[in-house]
């Protein structure tokens, strides 16, 4: 553990792959929101903060551009990538599309194993729904769901969102963050509810308490989103005015105005 609690992104030598251990750590740190939307990241800084190698991770981010979790900056620079409300609506129209369906065919198709680890996954959630950083809750959100999809036994669904994964996790890191103790007991006693429906076998009510959270998830999101987009956009007139006023020419002083105020 780092200095004043914070999770240190050191990388142990003995890893056996580095370049993976790397990606895992600023992956884990992006989702901690340890760097932020925008915020640039250096090879250099990288470097120093997880001490691996240049080549290490360089690879680390490559994997993470691929998982839109860093994107390249219009200097040719890479940094966090800012999810805008389009982008978290188009995700969360995948999510809805796939979930709900694979949660009917989960009540159908799972096995008594299946459903029990559905169960024990929700309990992980309760267990670390109030754990900072979020991490280890953002992870449980994500098993629960992984599980749900394994037992629906559709390995095409289940590839596609496997791809969005991080993204997914990203907007759920973000929004455990804002979101208060009241919110996330709702979510926790909906997700009991799905649990309760796959043990019953009951497909349309299953179905539609997945639809109402991923619903519910993609309207809270999208409207932080928003927020976050409306207030930066507000930093940055604001500044842009600041400077307009520093390099602004004053008007020079004319000999009238020294006649008209008498002096």
């Amino acid at each position: 553990m780092a200095r004043g609690g914070q999770q240190s992104l050191r990388v142990g030598r003995n890893a056996p792959n580095l370049r993976e251990r790397a990606t895992v750590k600023i992956r884990n740190a992006i989702l901690r929101l340890h760097y932020k939307p925008g915020q640039k990241l250096t090879e250099r800084m990288l470097c120093l903060e997880t001490g691996v190698s240049r080549t290490s991770i360089r690879e680390a981010l490559r994997q993470l551009e691929a998982e839109g979790l860093v994107e390249r900056g219009p200097r040719r620079g890479l940094m966090v990538a800012a999810l805008s409300p389009s982008e978290a609506r188009q995700i969360y129209e995948v999510r809805l599309a796939l979930e709900t369906a694979s949660a009917g065919l989960f009540v159908q198709r799972a096995s008594a194993k299946d459903v029990e680890a559905l169960k024990l996954a929700c309990d992980a959630i309760e267990r670390d729904i109030n754990r900072k950083p979020v991490t280890d809750y953002v992870q449980s959100i994500d098993r629960f769901f992984d599980i749900l999809m394994r037992g629906a036994d559709n390995e095409v669904a289940r590839s596609i969102l496997r791809n969005l994964r991080a993204r997914i996790n990203y907007l759920r890191a973000l929004t455990a963050e804002a979101s208060g103790a009241e919110r996330e007991s709702e979510t926790l006693a909906i997700m009991r509810g799905v649990v309760d429906a796959a043990i019953r076998r009951d497909v349309d009510d299953i179905v539609q308490r997945c639809k109402s959270m991923v619903e519910r998830s993609a309207r809270y999101a999208i409207a932080l989103l928003t927020r976050l987009e409306d207030e930066a956009a507000g930093k940055h007139e604001n500044s842009t005015v600041r400077r307009k006023r520093v390099l602004a020419p004053s008007r020079p002083k004319r000999v009238e105005d020294d006649v008209s105020h008498g002096t």
